[in-house]
């Protein structure tokens, strides 16, 4: 994660490739997407991707990355066929919420979500 934030992707490629649960494990893969998204890395976000797909296919996270990473890049084709590829192999997001506190009482809000009995109120602003 270290090498990967400090902008040695090369070399912290060269480290998860060497380790030994690193076939078997997506974490080490996982922080170094995250660093090539940090910046920019393309080519080597394309092909770490690749090896997450592999070892945990219904992950969200790699497709959602990688999907910002061509963004990021204005690739938007290869935006959305990411996106795409992720809705055709049944890849589901789990859906963002916040949850406040006031006098006591919790208040859960998800994205989209419009039952609560004061939403007027809420998203007037």
């Amino acid at each position: 994660d270290l090498l990967g934030r400090a902008g040695q992707l090369d070399v912290a490629e060269d480290l998860v490739k060497s380790m030994a649960f690193g076939n078997c494990d997506a974490s080490p893969w996982m922080n170094l997407l995250s660093a090539c998204r940090i910046h920019g890395d393309v080519e080597l976000g394309a092909y770490v991707a690749e090896r997450i797909f592999e070892l945990n296919p219904k992950n969200a996270s790699p497709f959602v990355l990688l999907s910002n990473i061509y963004a990021m890049a204005g690739k938007w084709d290869d935006a959305a066929k990411v996106r795409m590829i992720m809705k055709d192999r049944g890849v589901q997001k789990t859906t963002g919420c916040s949850c406040i506190e006031i006098k006591k009482r919790v208040y859960k809000f998800a994205v989209g979500h419009t039952s609560h009995p004061r939403k007027e109120e809420i998203y007037a602003e």
